[in-house]
């Protein structure tokens, strides 16, 4: 599977290398204003950022799902299904490989603006009161009693909704592309069903644990089990997709 992984990185390793070289253009533009004092170029510089952030981060997330789709269309990409590798073993590495590149995304966009803030802070005093403030809110929050459970439960239903997400996606692609080869509307159809599922776990959820209120005074517990609903329905979807490539996807 490792092999796979590498292979599904190379594959979209063209736009990290765009997005990075964006990154590096707009921390170029940042700095000279930092350098020369020029706040409407630091300004613009940090909004750009953010808004070239949400939107790369929004492309990462849906480019494994992208990226796969084309994979059933293109007769070049489809040959990775002819490969010895099973088809648990492709969609799995596929799965893993976009769950990487969206949680490394995450943390070298945090990082850069960390360091820009950083910058800012120790460079202009009229930014004295806001870094008093930032390391108020450190004091308070390490002052805090958060359990290790409330952790484990947040980063788990995060973990595990963003999976079910990409899983159910390659399950609904590859249920169009199934049923519906060569139909120019089996996209449309894809998305359709796609929305459904989402509703489904939906409806599946509140059923099973009712509305998250009544969890207030424990919040870990119900994201617990939504993580394990989630969980159920990545192991479903999952299998289904294997399944339909090995048995109905024809070449």
């Amino acid at each position: 599977m490792l092999k796979l992984m590498k292979y599904e990185f190379r594959k979209q390793v063209f736009s990290k290398l765009i997005i990075l070289a964006l990154v590096g253009l707009l921390e170029i533009v940042f700095f000279f204003g930092v350098v020369l004092d020029k706040e409407n170029v630091i300004a613009m510089s940090m909004s750009l950022l953010a808004m070239f952030t949400f939107g790369a981060l929004f492309f990462l997330a849906f480019e494994s799902i992208i990226t796969y789709s084309n994979d059933l269309k293109q007769k070049c990409s489809y040959m990775l299904f002819l490969t010895p590798n099973t088809s648990y073993s492709i969609v799995g590495a596929k799965v893993l490989t976009a769950g990487i590149q969206i949680i490394l995304a995450g943390i070298i966009f945090f990082a850069v603006f960390a360091l820009d803030g950083g910058v800012l802070i120790a460079k202009y005093n009229v930014l004295a009161e806001a870094k008093k403030v930032i390391l108020q809110a450190i004091d308070e929050f390490l002052k805090l009693k958060i359990d290790f459970s409330d952790i484990v439960s947040v980063v788990a239903v995060v973990l595990t909704s963003w999976i079910s997400t990409i899983t159910i996606a390659f399950f609904s692609i590859t249920l169009s592309s199934t049923f519906l080869e060569n139909k120019k509307f089996k996209g449309v159809v894809s998305f359709i069903i796609f929305i459904a599922l989402n509703v489904v776990v939906t409806k599946v959820t509140h059923l099973f644990l009712g509305d998250i209120e009544s969890y207030t005074s424990n919040l870990s517990i119900y994201f617990i089990w939504e993580s394990v609903i989630a969980l159920l329905f990545i192991v479903l979807t999952y299998i289904g997709t294997a399944w339909m490539i090995d048995k109905k996807v024809s070449v």
